[in-house]
């Protein structure tokens, strides 16, 4: 039996993970999820990584996305393990339950608005998506009002602006309980934080143990084995502003960070498929 990855688009990560897992001795392949699920094909695999991304609803695969309910329930009944499983799953995809699950176990993050925010800048973007795709910082209720008017069909939420004092935001990978890299990721001009506007990254060897510790319980909490969260720290103290429980790189992310996040990946992959 193989492992099967989940994947909706033509990213570089997808088959190098694949390939990864195929390295270390263990048969991979491909399942597109941009198509209808299959029963056989699914079940032909001992194990399934998920790389079906909150954000494919604004890369033309959110099919992909309507598709993971019903692979979920087959996998599910059948017993075969996912990994991330079908709770982190639905994480990724709502940031609103996630932040609402980390404030109940007292996780410092965001505080979430559902009127008009009592101060402003705050934060407005949707509650399925990523890469910092329609994310705004907004200054007024009307600019709020455009902002969540924008994208038919979108649920956007609004949440408490957090100010990065200190010029970067700090990314961090955790996977199977451990904190694999920690890096700086600088702001922008316009006061968001992310590789696609020009952000750049440091290595982050210093950071408080306090951080990385809290931070593994946080996934733990949330059910996600390996992925990524984001953390604004300053003077009063450090806050989740975002997890991801599919997390991804680039090919020059790898050279750049001096750490393969696909190969670690794979690596837990093959460690549960023998277990």
């Amino acid at each position: 039996m193989t492992i099967g990855i989940l994947y909706e688009s033509e990213e570089w990560s997808t088959y190098a993970i694949r390939d990864d897992i195929v390295g270390m001795g263990v048969p991979a392949k491909l399942i597109d999820m941009r198509e209808a699920p299959d029963s056989e094909e699914l079940l032909s695999c001992r194990l399934v990584l998920s790389r079906v991304f909150a954000s494919a609803v604004f890369r033309g695969h959110k099919k992909a996305l309507d598709n993971m309910p019903a692979v979920i329930d087959i996998l599910r009944k059948h017993k075969v393990r996912m990994i991330n499983p079908a709770e982190a799953h639905y994480y990724e995809i709502s940031k609103t339950c996630t932040k609402e699950k980390l404030n109940e176990a007292g996780f410092p993050v965001p505080k979430l608005y559902d009127a008009d925010p009592p101060a402003y800048p705050c934060i407005v973007k949707p509650d399925c998506g990523g890469r910092t795709s329609h994310t705004y910082i907004v200054h007024n209720a009307l600019e709020r009002e455009e902002i969540r008017n924008s994208v038919p069909g979108i649920v956007f939420i609004t949440e408490e602006y957090i100010r990065p004092e200190f010029g970067y935001v700090t990314r961090l990978e955790i996977i199977d309980r451990s904190c694999k890299l920690a890096l700086k990721r600088s702001v922008t001009e316009d006061g968001l934080s992310a590789y696609h506007l020009g952000s750049e990254y440091r290595s982050y060897k210093d950071i408080s143990p306090t951080v990385t510790d809290a931070a593994v319980k946080a996934m733990g909490y949330l059910s996600i084995e390996a992925g990524s969260m984001d953390i604004i720290e300053n003077s009063t103290g450090w806050y989740i502003i975002d997890v991801n429980s599919v997390s991804n790189a680039s090919e020059d992310n790898t050279e750049m960070f001096g750490f393969d996040l696909m190969k670690e990946t794979a690596a837990y992959a093959v460690k549960i498929y023998y277990n």
